[in-house]
């Protein structure tokens, strides 16, 4: 009888893990193919909208209703045309048009293509106002639904020859509801697709380097600590029976505290000396596995210094504040940290320590907890650090710590710090824009015996942002040896809209921006970031900055809602408030210009119940509300009406729109004559 082929224990860990590695990698490939793709629709979708959006704001319903009914066109047409085709050529679209539902297809008011190769073959001659044309696929199956008026889905129709694209319906409705027709968006995603499938390339092929690096890795723990000792047992317990090297069962060594130690202390009394060069490797084997338990143990800590998150306060906490640690290559002595004082006031910490290894991590705790022990002792900030700092030269051994202590009273806005050869502080005031900070820095604590430090004061104001760094961002050095900077790091920070961008987005960012332009990623030492926004609510003044667009509308909603409750304002007032204001922001959009925002000022005098908003941005130095165009004209005559006053004011390239309106509050009753007198005339010095 043939005896069975021997599968090895090797073997067999070797076949399981490299399935347990194949499985994992299929399973992540699949999931980020399928966020992507989703990554890419959503893209999609939301610039077909942007550009319908666009159109339908320059064509109402009586106007669809009107073309479709004369079948004539003329230079309203024409500009109309234009503008369609002006929207789907920046848009990047291959198609924007206005049609009609009717019977088995569309009936087309305005057909803009653009003027590409593709596009091209792919719809042909675009159609004219009045032409027919038959649905087809996907398109056809929502037929019913567009002939009722309803809003459908985006649809996504591939094609063997032309690929794929996405078509989104955008219904214009009459002021009864019924819908007139709908604005028509297309866009080609084949370029997407084909970066999608090169993603999908990509990511494999990293993938598996991944996996083979983790199963060579793991399987050489395995034979090491599992499959090697099993085979030295087995050849000494060979030789043994058959009277072989009596002695071979003293080279056997097991240390991994299991049952194979308990094996092989069995046999102890045929352990023998090792030769001298056995020993020095097995020492010096011994020495690495303890520097590789120091690293990781050291990592550990420098984990550990990483701030817990903040106790939960019923009204909230009027900050926000994040951080972001890159540990880099090498073993980093960076942290951030963030606690409460006594009296609402919040402490933030950042910080490192010059040098790599254990020792400087553990001096990074010590000193982290050194600061933190004495801003909780109730001294002032000058003498809690000066107090550390002494503390910090007595048992620092020659290390130092670069640290910036900072702490904010929330219910003042006033930020105290002291810079102890940390990097310079940003801060993001009204305009938008992050500036420096210019400070005095002190040496770093524990460098020096007796330093009295000082104290540097901002007040912060609504929105204020702080952004504080460490020095191993700007020391990431470009291809060419060029140092990320200061300079590049604010061009990085005010490359967005800083207002509506999340702090922890806005860290994020900066660490990608950061990682791009490293030479090598093994360049990059380790930082710390941190971001801190003062958001404390003043219910009688406050500002927001806003983009001239759908999504600006709906921030200036949510904005005046907020100051409008706050100060006791609500149902009808409050509606009629954030119409006449929405209609007022509407019209000063059709006047900003290209690429610009606009501030809205918020003013209210709770004595008076006067509120007063500005908008503030460059309309060309022309009144919003003087020369609209005939679809804006009920939009200006509403905010005639329904304003107590209204002002224009242009001063260089800023333009200033003011309107004044006299509120009440809910359960405010109607006040005698002389009241009402004295109101108007407490106006004039709101205005002020």
């Amino acid at each position: 009888m043939r005896e069975k082929p021997r599968i090895t224990l090797g073997k067999k860990f070797t076949t399981m893990v490299t399935a347990m590695a194949v499985t994992l990698c299929a399973a992540a490939l699949a999931i980020s193919y399928h966020a992507y793709g989703e990554r890419i629709t959503e893209f999609y979708t939301r610039l077909t909208d942007s550009a319908a959006a666009t159109l339908a704001s320059q064509l109402t319903a009586e106007e669809m209703d009107d073309y479709f009914s004369r079948q004539k066109s003329d230079k309203r047409y024409e500009t109309l045309l234009r503008f369609a085709e002006d929207v789907a050529e920046s848009a990047g679209l291959s198609r924007l048009s206005v049609v009609r539902p009717s019977n088995e297809g569309f009936v087309y008011l305005l057909d803009a293509v653009t003027e590409d190769g593709e596009t091209e073959r792919l719809y042909g001659q675009r159609h004219s106002l009045g032409d027919y044309e038959a649905l087809t696929g996907l398109l056809k199956e929502k037929l019913n639904l567009l002939l009722a008026g309803e809003t459908v889905d985006p649809v996504i129709q591939e094609d063997e020859d032309w690929g794929q694209w996405m078509t989104l319906m955008v219904p214009v409705r009459r002021e009864d509801g019924t819908t007139a027709g709908y604005i028509l968006a297309e866009a080609n995603m084949n370029e997407m697709v084909l970066a999608q499938r090169q993603f999908l390339l990509y990511s494999g092929s990293v993938l598996a380097l991944l996996a083979a690096a983790y199963a060579a890795v793991y399987l050489l723990m395995i034979r090491r600590s599992f499959i090697q000792p099993i085979r030295q047992l087995t050849q000494a317990a060979l030789k043994y029976e058959a009277g072989e090297e009596q002695e071979l069962f003293r080279q056997v060594e097991i240390r991994n505290n299991d049952e194979l130690q308990s094996l092989a202390s069995a046999f102890r009394m045929m352990l023998v000396e090792i030769n001298l060069n056995n020993l020095e490797q097995q020492e010096l084997a011994v020495r690495e596995q303890r520097l590789e338990t120091d690293l990781q143990l050291a990592k550990a800590l420098n984990v550990s210094l990483l701030p817990r998150a903040l106790p939960e306060r019923e009204e909230g906490y009027p900050f926000s504040i994040q951080g972001y640690l890159e540990q880099g290559q090498e073993l980093s002595c960076c942290f951030y940290d963030y606690f409460l004082l006594d009296g609402e006031q919040l402490c933030l910490l950042l910080g490192e320590v010059e040098g790599h290894g254990t020792p400087q991590i553990i001096y990074t705790v010590m000193a982290q907890a050194t600061i933190k022990s004495q801003m909780r002792s109730g001294r002032s900030l000058s003498e809690a650090v000066t107090a550390a700092n002494q503390q910090l030269y007595e048992v620092g051994g020659g290390l130092s710590i670069q640290v910036l202590i900072g702490v904010l009273e929330w219910t003042t806005g006033q930020f105290s710090y002291v810079n102890a050869g940390q990097q310079i502080p940003l801060l993001m005031r009204s305009q938008g824009y992050y500036a420096w900070q210019r400070n005095a820095s002190y040496a770093p604590l524990g460098q020096s015996e007796n330093v009295c430090y000082q104290v540097e004061r901002l007040q912060l104001r609504q929105g204020d942002r702080l952004f504080f760094h460490t020095r191993g961002l700007d020391e990431i050095c470009s291809r060419e040896g060029v140092p990320f900077g200061q300079k590049q790091l604010r061009i990085e920070l005010n490359k967005k809209n800083n207002r509506q961008e999340d702090l922890a987005d806005q860290l994020y960012r900066l660490h990608f921006a950061a990682g791009a332009y490293a030479r090598r990623s093994v360049d990059i030492e380790g930082y710390a970031l941190m971001a801190l926004e003062y958001r404390r609510r003043d219910k009688a003044q406050a500002y927001c900055v806003l983009s001239p667009d759908a999504a600006g509308s709906a921030d200036l909603t949510a904005f005046l809602r907020g100051q409008l409750e706050a100060n006791s304002i609500r149902g009808g007032q409050l509606a009629q408030t954030v119409v006449l204001a929405d209609e007022l922001f509407t019209l000063c959009c059709h006047r900003a210009a290209r690429d610009t925002h606009i501030m809205v000022e918020w003013t209210f005098s709770r004595e008076e119940r006067l509120a007063v908003l500005r908008f503030r941005g460059n309309f060309g130095g022309v009144d919003p509300m003087e020369g609209v165009e005939p679809a804006m004209e009920n939009a200006a005559a509403f905010v005639r009406t329904h304003c107590d006053q209204l002002l224009f004011e242009h001063i260089e390239s800023m333009d200033t729109v003011m309107m004044v309106k006299h509120l009440r509050n809910c359960d405010q009753t109607d006040e005698t004559s002389g009241a009402q007198i004295r109101q108007e005339e407490s106006r004039e010095a709101v205005l002020q």
